[in-house]
């Protein structure tokens, strides 16, 4: 027997729906035969290997409970077993020793092991011991998953959407929440980046502070130090009284600094010295004033196209960039399409007066099917207006914008280069030797009943015409030929 998997290696992979897969490791092929017989007798699916080497090189292998042999001939067993819980920390390990090395049993307890039998083994002990691991894992797996939909939702919040791109959104999101780590939320307009900074905000260790946003793009380039740091009295003409800027506003809070590419290079380099120094001055003032604000920017553009264009710093790039969160494009995570037109219905009812109670198959594979370079504000605006347009109980085809409804629309065919447009009344579907008959007396009468020139103008030889002629019984009165 080779050293390694028995039975061969075609039988590693794993079905999600299969049975749970229980590996044997042990060196003695009787043993491997009882502990496998009693197993599948059981329902389990089991893959064996002879050697401790051959169980730890089997990569890709889903190991739900691990059956092995403390007294195997090529390493010692405990060391299978730390090498096995460096990889799952959780792994469930059955051990397998003989009478003589009880203590052995004990210490791989300890080590993490969730159970162990003695030889001679006891089938009927043996598969109690494996039920009750899988009992034990599949009860922690669903804790696990649980614990993640809960995580996602708190984390969510009102971010519509449980899309596989979505839920690894939130997964980011949750690395960062117990920290003070400077987080840059990067993704199309319209795709929800202000959402995800509140989430940041509400869910993490600030959330009893205030959250405060400044749209940068939206402040002329005069004002925005102004509308950052505050002013004083005087500062400048218009400034009749002192104001508290975003960052005094966010104190103890989150500041979400949006579209921070549209920031001027002289407010970068105010924002820079303020986070570096953890103060700012008004201005027109002279007095520093120590801020405690934790910063999330957001922003559609390359960064670091930017910086490499001058038109943004390189060191308050580093500063901001610190840990960046993708917030996928709707084309990304069609499936949340239906989450999100349900969500809109019930959002934008009161504005309407009324509330349509489904969507149409049609119009909402027409949604699915756009391209959406707007995202999800333009799908918000989108079903606003379909509900505006919509009389009865349900939204149709007609009610979307026409560029979304033509997205389930087949393409119109190209009319052929050179071609002359169509009348907008149908022609009728004429026969072949119809249309033959009619190009030959359009000939004729172009030619003034000449066959000779009627059949150049054809194409065709003159005794060919006169054939074609008798065979569509067709008189004609000749002229000289």
């Amino acid at each position: 027997m080779s050293e390694g998997l028995v039975p061969p290696e075609e039988n590693l992979s794993t079905d999600a729906t299969a049975a749970p897969t229980v590996v044997i490791v042990d060196d003695d092929p009787i043993v491997r035969r009882m502990l496998r017989h009693g197993a599948e007798q059981a329902g389990y699916r089991i893959v064996e290997f002879a050697s401790g080497h051959g169980a730890l090189s089997a990569d890709g292998l889903e190991r739900h409970v691990i059956c092995l042999d403390l007294g195997l001939d090529d390493m010692p067993g405990m060391d299978v077993i730390n090498h096995l819980r460096s990889r799952d920390a959780e792994c469930t390990v059955i051990v397998i020793t003989a009478r003589r090395d009880v203590d052995s049993a004990v210490q791989a307890m300890q080590a993490g092991a969730y159970d162990y039998l003695v030889k001679p083994i006891d089938r009927d002990r043996f598969v109690q011991a494996l039920h009750r691991a899988i009992e034990r894992r599949q009860l922690r797996d669903d804790l696990r998953r649980l614990t993640t939909i809960r995580d996602e939702r708190l984390i969510l919040g009102s971010i519509v959407g449980r899309s596989a791109v979505m839920r690894e959104m939130a997964r980011q999101v949750e690395r960062v929440l117990d920290s003070e780590v400077t987080v840059c939320v990067v993704g199309e307009s319209g795709t929800g980046k202000e959402l995800v900074a509140s989430a940041i905000h509400r869910t993490g260790r600030r959330r009893r502070g205030p959250f405060v946003a400044i749209n940068c793009a939206a402040i002329p380039e005069s004002l925005q130090e102004s509308e950052l740091f505050g002013h004083e009295r005087g500062a400048f003409t218009g400034a009749a009284g002192v104001h508290r800027g975003r960052f005094e506003q966010a104190n103890n809070g989150t500041l979400l600094l949006d579209e921070v590419g549209e920031m001027s290079a002289t407010t970068q380099a105010a924002l820079l010295r303020a986070l570096q120094e953890r103060s700012i001055r008004r201005v027109g003032g002279a007095s520093e004033i120590a801020i405690n604000v934790r910063i999330v920017c957001a922003t559609h553009r390359d960064l670091a196209a930017l910086v490499q264009s001058g038109r943004f710093r390189q060191d308050l790039y580093f500063r901001l960039m610190v840990y960046p969160v993708q917030v996928p494009p709707l084309r990304n995570r069609i499936d949340d399409i239906p989450l999100l037109v349900a969500h809109f219905l019930g959002v934008f009812a009161d504005d309407v007066g009324r509330r349509p109670e489904s969507i149409s198959a049609n119009a909402l594979d027409a949604l699915r099917r756009y391209s959406w370079p707007g995202n999800v504000r333009e799908l918000q605006n989108c079903v606003h207006r379909a509900m505006l347009a919509c009389d009865g109980s349900q939204i149709d085809m007609a009610h979307l914008p026409p560029e979304v409804a033509a997205a389930a629309l087949p393409p119109a065919p190209r009319a052929p280069r050179g071609s002359v447009r169509a009348s907008p009344i149908e022609e009728p579907i004429l026969t072949l030797v119809e249309m033959e008959r009619r190009a030959i007396a359009r000939a004729l009468r172009h030619t003034d009943g000449s066959v000779s020139k009627a059949a150049r103008l054809l194409g065709i030889g003159r005794a060919t015409l006169y054939r074609r002629l008798a065979e569509l019984d067709m008189t004609v009165t000749p002229h000289g030929q």
